[in-house]
């Protein structure tokens, strides 16, 4: 149950002695001597300045066009002093320009340094005939066969009584008893007269020249130790002699 007194509206005027027009004549005239007129009055004069000022400030009034203008003159750049502006194809060209420069800094310098390191590796410092024989009588053993040979073949090129073995040709196969032009290693030698040692003229691995070979791929083994040895200008030294029956070329495992 509510404890709340209704409030009772408690007539001022007498209604059986005063007409509607007096009564509302009274009425009107106390709410003003109130300032209830100068109270609304105000509220109206403040709701016209709001939205006189919505009006002015919006945008497609005259003022709102008007700093619309003024701020995008501002804020937006002169088309004309663009002039330099790079066109899409060459800020492509650049970004392309700077991606390339940005592999051969890494990953190029990267690839090149390994190759550099795997051909430094793959060349003995003394390289010597006997190196490269038993290298290709290893090879020819993986086979598993319990006996064999390779092929090598020592030719003077040019021989002559009183200066012997200054040109050399030298030719090598995995295969036993495989003629000169059947051989897979040829190699055309030069001696150093004073190193005792042969640079190496020309080579031919399979009949493949050394720019050949190396555009159909990739080079293993004895391939590559000879065709580095060819690229460094390195030296060979025939160290069991000129003589191919000096050097072991068989095998036996019995």
């Amino acid at each position: 149950m509510s404890n709340e007194t209704k409030e009772v509206f408690e007539p001022t005027i007498d209604p059986s002695s005063t007409t509607v027009q007096e009564m509302f004549g009274s009425i009107l005239n106390e709410k003003i001597q109130a300032g209830a007129l100068e109270i609304a009055i105000s509220k109206k004069v403040d709701s016209l300045i709001e939205e006189t000022a919505d009006d002015v400030f919006r945008s497609y009034s005259d003022l709102g066009k008007a700093l619309k203008e003024k701020m995008t003159n501002a804020i937006m750049p002169q088309l004309e002093n663009l002039d330099d502006l790079p066109t899409y194809h060459d800020f492509v060209l650049n970004r392309l320009k700077v991606a390339a420069q940005g592999f051969y800094d890494s990953r190029l310098t990267e690839v090149l340094d390994k190759e550099f390191a795997e051909i430094l590796a793959e060349v003995p410092e003394n390289i010597t005939l006997s190196y490269i024989v038993n290298s290709l009588l290893e090879e020819a053993q993986e086979d598993n066969e319990p006996e064999g040979s390779i092929t090598l073949i020592i030719n003077d090129s040019n021989y002559s009584w009183n200066k012997p073995g200054d040109s050399l040709t030298v030719y090598i196969d995995k295969e036993a008893d495989q003629s000169e032009h059947n051989c897979s290693f040829d190699l055309h030698l030069s001696k150093d007269k004073e190193t005792g040692k042969y640079d190496i003229l020309s080579i031919k691995i399979d009949d493949k020249k050394p720019g050949e070979a190396l555009s159909m791929g990739r080079l293993y083994r004895m391939e590559k130790i000879l065709f580095n040895v060819y690229a460094m200008k390195g030296r060979i030294e025939l160290d069991q002699g000129l003589d191919a029956d000096d050097y072991e070329t068989g095998w036996d495992h019995y």
